[in-house]
């Protein structure tokens, strides 16, 4: 359940936290959203899960938005409290540019795989993060694939078949667009 309640204790020790309106249209109830400004991002944190008010102890997801036309990132903080049943999402913008915000991973031990991860994907460095290096791509990885402006490079690894390459199945074989085929069998899959 949103609760206005929430974001006016936070602002009582942070003013600088601005709240951030809820859409008219909202399907389901929101929970509160708050834009944290990124040099003050882990002291905020570190607030909210030590002060028994809030003690949002489980820390569900770290993700970030590129918006490039804007030159910034937004980071996305989803955390929960399991002992008053509430959620608040934290927000904060850095710039793609210099890409570099404080780790929350010595706050919540459950963000630091995810810190990697949007350190992999966007290049988004947490300072003071105790491994900061790429966790799903390897090291010398040319760029960061969700960057929106991310070019892939074809490299030995590609097949140019990829799954989801148009014209081609998952094994790389031509599919009839018209009647498909079954590779089996060698019959079509629609005969007329």
């Amino acid at each position: 359940m949103y609760s206005t309640e929430i974001i006016k204790k936070l602002q009582e020790e942070f003013p600088e936290v601005q709240e951030i309106p809820v859409p008219e249209k909202f399907v389901r109830d929101p929970l509160p959203h708050v834009n944290v400004p990124p040099q003050r991002i882990h002291e905020v944190g570190a607030f909210l899960k030590s002060d028994p008010a809030f003690a949002f102890d489980l820390p569900n997801y770290v993700t970030a938005v590129d918006k490039v036309k804007d030159g910034v990132f937004e980071l996305v903080y989803d955390l929960y409290s399991t002992r008053h049943k509430q959620g608040i999402v934290l927000k904060s913008t850095i710039s793609r540019d210099n890409g570099v915000i404080d780790s929350l991973s010595d706050i919540w031990s459950g963000f630091d795989w995810q810190e990697r991860e949007v350190y992999d994907l966007f290049g988004i460095t947490f300072r003071h993060h105790p491994n900061m290096k790429r966790i799903l791509l390897w090291e010398g990885y040319p760029g960061h694939p969700l960057r929106k402006d991310y070019v892939h490079v074809t490299d030995r690894f590609d097949s140019g078949l990829e799954i989801g390459t148009p014209g081609f199945d998952e094994a790389g074989l031509p599919v009839n667009v018209k009647g498909g085929s079954d590779r089996h069998s060698g019959e079509s899959r629609n005969p007329e």
